[in-house]
């Protein structure tokens, strides 16, 4: 419903006064004509609403729009069209030179004309995605005291226990909220600890929500847990907007999330989706396994980023004609994303038909100590199956030389670390090798596309977590993946929250996997593209969306009564509507009313009684 169509509960009407009017006609004959034309019913609607953030049309209200409204005269008379609109953003986007200002902007943006800022990135996934999400929202959230500009989510810190659904009720939109993404700041990209700057992530996260998914923000809610931070540099930080405390840790840390779940389910329902995003790897895990069974929740980092990651290693077995099991997998990293991308991989292999030690046979594990083997000192449990039978190898490129791996995937943050013997090596032993730079932001990737085809002879088909300019090699455009979340959340969560999903079991991100390889075509992986535009986030999301929402009634997880082939339309229906439509409210026409036959006998009746 448009909002403006709610609005006319508050409007008050001016009438004139007779008396005041005849008193005053023969000193002033032109009075009484020029306060008729001033006091015409006039709807007078709060102007902090008309003017708000989520209402506010900036130049494009009518000229009637203006006078009913009562805001005529508060702009310039140049009423813009929606393509006007969005050009005048646009030269305000591109008059900044740096990122973090066009940061700064954007949400600026967002906070005074939020239709119009979710119209804008709409239209320009690709110009606009690396300014709010990976890689510039990571340098954001470094200065985000410096940018914090007003209210853009919910903060609860440690000293909120016991009053957290007062805090959570706080939020402006708490009616109507379906989904939250939460996190407590401690692993945010590749930069490490930034507590309750993390804030940033989060409010990034849900804007693609909206933008890519067509979730309504008012559906949405970013929370910060601030629990404190080990980062000693932002404790001495005179802007730093969270408290100046060291983590909780243990079983308080524990309970206090537990409380927060909690408290979530009990003030907006068990349909609650509960994104998490940005934990420590271990706590990333822990609370993953811990509320399986009892909440609508994800991780992205390690969820969405194994749906992304199979998703890109089938795109590899498109164009290599190769089954996905007889590739050699090596692994550069044992984190949250690397994790992820392994227990999905070996649920894709499984399925096939292979056992687990099978499945396991050709995967390969690099971290800081080296080669995972079975020597190796405290090996994760979950890691234990990938662990071989080999001495220990402490360099790169000589595990590179030795297992010869057909498909190479960093998840390190460690820059520059597929060096040059590494790629030509990986392109000595095959005909297509696949490599993937996951680290965000762009600083902390592996090694560049430059490099990745330069060093392979163009024979790499490579795919990085950050955006990397196309790259011209021997007259040939090269253009490469991006293997951004982008391309399995926001989906994810529209099929989810469409059907009022309850879990979110492990096969939704195995069936987004499947349909994000399907999407590049016959002409883009013979350009070794495995991953489709990003301006194209939009159809992905959509497409993944209404497979995920089939796939939860047919198996008896939906909560709202549809038919699969109602899906589709529904989502259309219901989908955030980037045009402003009418700021009036509607109106419409009666017949002439037939008049009330006993007026006339009761009018008789009370002349006599007086």
């Amino acid at each position: 419903m448009n909002f403006f169509k709610i609005l006319n509960c508050g409007f008050t009407r001016q009438t004139p006064n007779p008396q005041t009017h005849q008193s005053n006609s023969k000193s002033h004959p032109n009075l009484i004509k020029r306060c008729a034309a001033s006091t015409h019913d006039t709807i007078r609607i709060p102007l902090e609403l008309v003017l708000s953030g989520k209402s506010n049309k900036f130049l494009g209200f009518t000229l009637e729009e203006r006078q009913r409204l009562g805001i005529h005269g508060l702009m310039p008379a140049c009423i813009r069209s929606d393509d006007e609109q969005m050009l005048a953003i646009e030269s305000n986007f591109f008059s900044f030179s740096e990122n973090v200002a066009r940061y700064r902007y954007l949400r600026a943006l967002r906070q005074s004309y939020e239709k119009l800022y979710f119209k804008f990135v709409a239209q320009n996934v690709k110009l606009v995605l690396p300014i709010i999400y990976t890689p510039t929202v990571g340098v954001a959230c470094t200065v985000y005291g410096m940018l914090y500009r007003g209210v853009t989510g919910i903060h609860i810190t440690k000293h909120d226990r016991g009053h957290m659904k007062q805090v959570l009720l706080n939020w402006p939109n708490r009616s109507r909220t379906q989904a939250i993404c939460v996190t407590d700041g401690e692993r945010i990209l590749g930069l490490g600890d930034l507590g309750a700057n993390g804030m940033g992530i989060a409010v990034g996260k849900m804007e693609l929500y909206t933008a890519l998914a067509g979730i309504p923000p008012s559906r949405l809610m970013p929370v910060c847990l601030d629990v404190g931070t080990n980062n000693k540099s932002l404790h001495e930080d005179p802007l730093y907007i969270g408290l100046r405390d060291e983590r909780l840790k243990g079983d308080e840390y524990v309970s206090f999330v537990d409380e927060f779940m909690e408290t979530v389910v009990e003030t907006f329902g068990n349909q609650t989706l509960i994104h998490f995003e940005d934990f420590a790897t271990p706590n990333a895990f822990m609370f993953l396994s811990r509320y399986q069974k009892c909440y609508c929740h994800f991780n992205d980092d390690i969820q969405g980023t194994a749906a992304v990651g199979l998703g890109g290693l089938l795109g590899i077995q498109r164009i290599t004609k190769k089954a996905l099991g007889e590739h050699v997998i090596l692994f550069a990293g044992a984190g949250s994303a690397v994790m992820g991308i392994l227990y999905l991989l070996k649920k894709e292999l499984v399925s096939r038909g292979l056992t687990q030690d099978e499945a396991a046979k050709n995967i390969y594990i690099y971290d800081q100590s080296g080669l995972l083997t079975k020597n190796s000192k405290k090996i994760q449990e979950n890691l234990s199956i990938y662990a071989k039978d080999m001495k220990p190898i402490k360099s790169l490129e000589k595990l590179v030389d030795k297992v010869k791996p057909s498909i190479l995937i960093g998840a390190t943050s460690a820059a520059g670390l597929f060096t040059e013997k590494i790629i030509r090596s990986m392109a000595a032993n095959h005909e297509r090798p696949g490599i993937f730079a996951f680290s965000n932001p762009t600083s902390k990737s592996e090694c560049t596309a430059e490099q990745a085809y330069q060093f392979s002879d163009g024979k790499a088909i490579f795919s990085a977590g950050s955006p990397f300019p196309p790259v011209e090699f021997n007259g040939k455009r090269l253009t490469p993946g991006q293997a951004n979340n982008c391309f399995a959340f926001p989906g994810i969560v529209l099929g989810t929250m469409t059907v009022l999903a309850e879990q979110m079991p492990n096969e939704v991100f195995l069936l987004a996997a499947h349909e994000l390889s399907k999407i590049p075509t016959e002409e883009d992986l013979q350009g070794g593209r495995i991953y489709p535009p990003v301006e194209s986030a939009n159809e992905v999301a959509l497409k993944i969306g209404v497979e995920v929402a089939k796939y939860l009634i047919e198996n008896g997880l939906a909560k709202r009564a549809l038919d699969p082939d109602e899906v589709h339309d529904h989502i259309a229906k219901n989908s955030y509507a980037l045009e402003y439509g009418s700021a009036l409210a509607e109106t419409w026409s009666y017949p002439k009313m037939k008049p009330n036959p006993s007026t006339a006998a009761l009018h008789k009746e009370l002349q006599k009684k007086k």
